[in-house]
Order: structure tokens, then C-alpha cells, then sequence
């Protein structure tokens, strides 16, 4: 009984330590979280598992990314990010297409203002078949740089295909061009030969995004740059879905691994493509890239507004959800057709109602996605989630291999949404993704035609293909798609 004493008022100050961190901890979650759902379980996991849920929401569920990327910024002399809603200034659509819809004027309104980037004009932006045709015209444009080259990815991998960038990478240094690598630290994991020490031994400089240490870098492994980004002189640019890996080459029999499509870049959005680069060298690096080396003043060419564009950067240091809002908004804005194509497709609720309310108004919704899925289970879970959209009138279509790597969006052959993220609650959460809207008829009706036959090959499900599934594949879609959240 003496022993039980003397533990008795230590095992108090215990609890009450215990007691008083979940009383922190809840009133920070209360304060810091706007999704009430999150706010919910992150609350119930503090208290239902108090050691394990106290940890975890210190490691996982603490945003200290903002804080550190704001620190880079206003070390470069810009202003950090507030959650302010102002127009930036220069053009607006408006200035570029004064006899767009209203709809677009109100959308390209809210895009400006989620950003924080002008609209730009005189831009020239066209699409690249994925795989070789586009890796030539990168490494073309690198062999041709004068200045400076930009890269950022997030898988590379030393194959066929990375070892020729290496290559291309060493011979622009060599020469006296400025070089910057950036790769995810999760997208090194892919290859047996992490592609940053074959770049080091090169002299290139290079830098490992959110490397996994045991310091407070460890609080925020989860949080991931998607971008894939390539910045030439300042003045040519590369984004797009594609990863750098030999995936996206033939394989021995010359037919395709993966199907992509990269987008190849010119004029004053190139500038904005380079300021998000140059955001995240300085958060991994804390090297500022500036000056006219960097960042030179692009001069339009020709006459008319070329292709009206913005950059869409988005990420967890980000005060709102740009690129949700955005689609949101195109979706709220179509009237007669929206075409959705996405490799991973497990929408949250908001853009589920969007898609639900854009079919019933009558506005006829395509979306098309990889029948066989590089993911196991994947389709399972998308599956799941997808047939309420089939069911409100939206068209499921599943493309057969290869399998489609493709992140693209068109509504109304009036905009185009192009880049890196996915329809999921990772890209639109918690990666770091690079996106492209843009407001021109020809654009998108290029764009229109270059998906046509993806379609045209592609299954539909129809509500009684969704009947018919096998109750265990029904079942277990269920139960992946509770977790959807977290893939």
C-alpha cells in the first residue's frame, strides 16, 4: 500500500499534465481548423487516444510549413501571404476579352483573387504528347539555354529518361549556365539511385524537398511538391503532369507505358512559373533567385491577347484552397459541357455538389479516368464515390491502357485548366501543385480535339454497370473510400 502511495500523486500530476495538453491541444484545432470535419476527428483522436493523438496532432496536424515559407518569403523582401482579399494589380480579363460572358469576368474575378496573380497576356502555350515528343523538346530547351535553368519534379529517377536530363543538366552547368534542381524527397524513394547525389557529383546544385529527419522537418513529410516545372532563361517553360522517369518511354514491344500530356510554355506566364520556383529553392535552400538573370522582363510580341493565362501555385502554406475554389467556380460557371480527365479521381464534398449541380442544370459532365488504375485498389474506392455522380446525370468514362496520366479540365470550349494536381484531397490539400488556367476558344477547342479519342475508346458506366459490380467490390470500395481522405 506504501508503494501505491507514494505512485498515486505522481500518476495525478500525470493525468493532469495529460488533461491540460488536451485542453491545448483542443483549443489550438478549434482555433487553426476550418473544415469542421477535421476539426471533429482531430478532437476525438486527442481524447479518445491521448498519448497517440496528443503526438500525432503535434507532428501531423500543425501547419508549421506556412510559417516557414512565409519566413522565406520576407526574407527575399516580399510580403508574406495574408488572408486578404484584394485584386492584384495588372491585367484582368476584362482587358484581354471585354465580350466574354459575365460568368467569366465574375470567374476570372474570384481567380485573381484567390491567387493574388493578374491575369497575363500574349502568351503562347501548347500541348505535348507525353513521353518522348516531350522530353526531347525539355532537353532540347535546356541544350539551348543561355542563362539560367529551372527544374523542379517530383519523382526523377536515374533511368533511360532521367539519366538524359542528368546529362543535358551537366552539359547547360558546364557551359556556364546558372542550374537549380529541385526534387521531391518522397519522389527520390522511386529509384534505387537517388537522382540528387549523381546531380551533386556533376556540380549541379540541387535540393531535396521536406527531406525526412529527425528534427522539426519531420513535423510536415507529409506535405509533398507535386510541381513539375521547367524554367528556361526565364522565358520558356515546361508544366504539366509529367514525372521524369522512364514510364512515360516505350516499352520494348515500342507501344506506350503511360499516356500524358505536358504543356510547353512562352511569354509573361513563364514569369509567374519562375516566381514558384524560386518560392520553394528559397524555402529548401534559402537561396534567392532574382534579378533580370532570373526573373527577366518578358516583352509581348505580336499583336492581340495570344492566350490569356494565370498561374495557380497551391499548397498547405496557402491561407485558402486555391485550386478547389477554382474548379469549383469553372463548374459553377459552365453551360454546356465540362470535360474532366484525372488519373486519380476522388473528389471532396464541395466539388461532388459542384459536379452534381453543374449535370443537373443540364450542362453535360464527362469525366474519364484509367480503367486499370497504377494504385491497387484504387478504383475500388473511386469507383464508390463516383456512382452518386453517375447517378445525378454526370458520365463516367474508364479509358483503357495504357493508363492515363493526364490532369486537364475544359469547360465550355472557353478555359482550360492544366497541371499537376489530381481530383483528391492530397493534391488539393496537402501537396505543393503548379496549375495553368486559360480563357481562349481556340485553346480549347485544340484542347477539345486532342482528348476526343480518349473518349471515343473509353467505356462508359452506366447506373447498371454500377449494379452489377460484385457485392465484394462494392464492399470493399466502401470501406477504402472512409479513408479517401487520407489517399
Amino acid at each position: 500500500m506504501e508503494q501505491y502511495g507514494n505512485i498515486w500523486p505522481h500518476g495525478l500530476l500525470v493525468a493532469a499534465i495529460v488533461l491540460l495538453l488536451q485542453l491545448v491541444a483542443s483549443a489550438h484545432i478549434l482555433r487553426h481548423k476550418d473544415d469542421v470535419r477535421a476539426a471533429v476527428a482531430w478532437i476525438g483522436l486527442v481524447w479518445l487516444a491521448p498519448l497517440f493523438g496528443l503526438v500525432f496532432y503535434l507532428l501531423f496536424g500543425i501547419n508549421r510549413i506556412e510559417r516557414q515559407a512565409k519566413r522565406a518569403r520576407i526574407r527575399r523582401g516580399l510580403p508574406a501571404r495574408k488572408d486578404l482579399i484584394t485584386d492584384p494589380d495588372g491585367p484582368t480579363l476584362y482587358d484581354a476579352l471585354p465580350d466574354a460572358p459575365n460568368r467569366w469576368h465574375a470567374h476570372g474575378r474570384l481567380a485573381g483573387r484567390v491567387t493574388g496573380h493578374a491575369l497575363t497576356l500574349g502568351n503562347e502555350i501548347s500541348p505535348l504528347e507525353g513521353g518522348r515528343a516531350a522530353y526531347d523538346a525539355m532537353i532540347d530547351a535546356i541544350d539551348n539555354a543561355e542563362h539560367t535553368v529551372a527544374l523542379t519534379t517530383y519523382i526523377f529517377q536515374a533511368d533511360q529518361a532521367g539519366r538524359r536530363f542528368i546529362a543535358a543538366l551537366a552539359r547547360a552547368h558546364e557551359r556556364g549556365v546558372e542550374v537549380r534542381v529541385l526534387v521531391d524527397a518522397v519522389g527520390t524513394l522511386y529509384g534505387l539511385r537517388p537522382v540528387t547525389n549523381l546531380l551533386r557529383r556533376r556540380g549541379i546544385p540541387v535540393a531535396t524537398f521536406n527531406p525526412a529527419r529527425l528534427s522539426w522537418r519531420l513535423a510536415f513529410f507529409n506535405l509533398r511538391t507535386h510541381r513539375k516545372l521547367l524554367i528556361v532563361d526565364g522565358i520558356k517553360g515546361f508544366a504539366g503532369g509529367m514525372n521524369i522517369r522512364k514510364h512515360h518511354l516505350e516499352d520494348e514491344d515500342g507501344g506506350q507505358r503511360v499516356r500524358d500530356t505536358h504543356f510547353s510554355l512562352k511569354g509573361p506566364i513563364v514569369s509567374q512559373m519562375m516566381e514558384a520556383f524560386a518560392d520553394d529553392w528559397a524555402f529548401s535552400k534559402k537561396e534567392e533567385l532574382g534579378g533580370e538573370k532570373w526573373l527577366p522582363t518578358i516583352t509581348i510580341t505580336g499583336t492581340g491577347p495570344g492566350i490569356p493565362a494565370r498561374a495557380v501555385p497551391d499548397g498547405p502554406d496557402e491561407p485558402r484552397q486555391r485550386t478547389a475554389m477554382i474548379m469549383e467556380s469553372a463548374l459553377a460557371s459552365a453551360r454546356q459541357r465540362v470535360q474532366v480527365i484525372t488519373p486519380y479521381f476522388l473528389p471532396e464534398p464541395a466539388l461532388v455538389v459542384a459536379l452534381k449541380q453543374a449535370a443537373l442544370r443540364g450542362v453535360e459532365v464527362d469525366i474519364l479516368v484509367p480503367a486499370k488504375n497504377n494504385l491497387p485498389f484504387f478504383m475500388l474506392t473511386a469507383l464508390s464515390g463516383a456512382r452518386q455522380l453517375v447517378e445525378a446525370g454526370c458520365r463516367l468514362f474508364l479509358s483503357p491502357p495504357p493508363f492515363d496520366h493526364t490532369k486537364l479540365m475544359i469547360v465550355d470550349d472557353d478555359w482550360v485548366f492544366f497541371g499537376s494536381s489530381n481530383w483528391d484531397a492530397r493534391s488539393l490539400k496537402l501537396n505543393f501543385e503548379f496549375n495553368v488556367e486559360c480563357y481562349d476558344r481556340t485553346f480549347a477547342a485544340q484542347m477539345t480535339d486532342w482528348v476526343h479519342g480518349r473518349y471515343e475508346t473509353a467505356l462508359e458506366m452506366t447506373r447498371d454497370d454500377f449494379r452489377a459490380r460484385p457485392r465484394l467490390h462494392r464492399a470493399m470500395g466502401r470501406l477504402l473510400w472512409l479513408a479517401s481522405p487520407y489517399l
